[in-house]
């Protein structure tokens, strides 16, 4: 932990956040800019919820890129907010990015119950997070939980994952769950006893997914929510470029991931597409 650092927008007045204020934490790659723009202009554009009564503020949570630290810096003054943590921006650090993102809200927001995790391939329907997962969310932070989806595809067997070395594996029995990474929630005490337990873990280099909701949290006693058995109304689609067919065809779908989800750089527009889709205006 010691080697994780931030650094914040110097605009960014973190105590000035109203007491119904929900922080999203979107991991990014610092090459991302254009997404990131997009984000902004679309699903993640600030507006009232619930009559005005909830404030929903999105963060960018960015990697260490030699090439972006001066397109970063201007960045973080224009929109504050950006935060770019000491981490290599590659996708073998992607577990620490996670991990990050948790230590950094228990930092500069103490005194929120929870926060959300997604990534920047993802276009989230806020309607839905706001009336639909946030009651959810809501009713259990004052437990120890990460509330996500814990499906079938997100179970590590014990012994088959290279990691789970004697010295890590925790000592509950049975088969070990992780959050699937495109959204999640964690609240403020399960990720204290999260961070608390990096003290009892020896270092693990390359973790992959199951490290922060799976390995870490296992070894924390941090229980889960998940929401592939427990919610019918909460649904995502790994849709990889067809969001606005997806949403055309289910408005009720609370996420959905763009083709940045497989590698093209050219995902920008879908953005657009989809939220126009979402909001019901036809394209120009």
């Amino acid at each position: 932990m010691s080697t994780i650092t931030f650094s914040n927008s110097p605009y960014l007045v973190i105590n000035s956040f109203p007491a119904n204020f929900v922080p999203v934490i979107v991991l990014s790659k610092a090459s991302n800019i254009e997404v990131r723009d997009a984000i902004r202009r679309t699903w993640g554009f600030y507006r009232s919820y619930r009559d005005d009564t909830l404030r929903i503020k999105i963060f960018f949570l960015v990697g260490t890129d030699d090439f972006m630290t001066q397109r970063i810096r201007m960045e973080q003054n224009v929109f504050d907010d950006v935060i770019q943590v000491t981490i290599p921006d590659m996708y073998s650090f992607s577990a620490y990015k996670e991990l990050s993102a948790m230590i950094w809200v228990r930092k500069y927001l103490p005194d929120i119950p929870f926060y959300i995790k997604t990534e920047d391939d993802v276009i989230l329907n806020m309607k839905v997070l706001a009336e639909e997962f946030l009651p959810i969310v809501e009713s259990l932070a004052d437990q120890q939980l990460v509330i996500g989806w814990f499906g079938s595809e997100h179970i590590v067997h014990r012994g088959a994952y290279q990691k789970f070395i004697e010295a890590v594996i925790p000592a509950s029995a049975g088969e070990l769950h992780y959050a699937m990474n495109l959204l999640y929630a964690v609240t403020a005490s399960g990720a204290d006893r999260m961070i608390a337990a990096l003290r009892r873990l020896e270092m693990i280099e390359y973790p992959g997914d199951p490290f922060v909701t799976g390995i870490l949290r296992d070894a924390a006693h941090v229980q889960i929510t998940n929401l592939a058995i427990s919610s019918d109304q909460l649904k995502y689609e790994i849709a990889n470029g067809a969001c606005k067919t997806a949403f055309e065809r289910n408005p009720t779908l609370l996420l959905c991931t763009t083709s940045l989800h497989i590698g093209s750089s050219k995902s920008m527009p879908e953005y657009f597409d989809a939220w126009n889709e979402m909001i019901g205006e036809k394209q120009i």
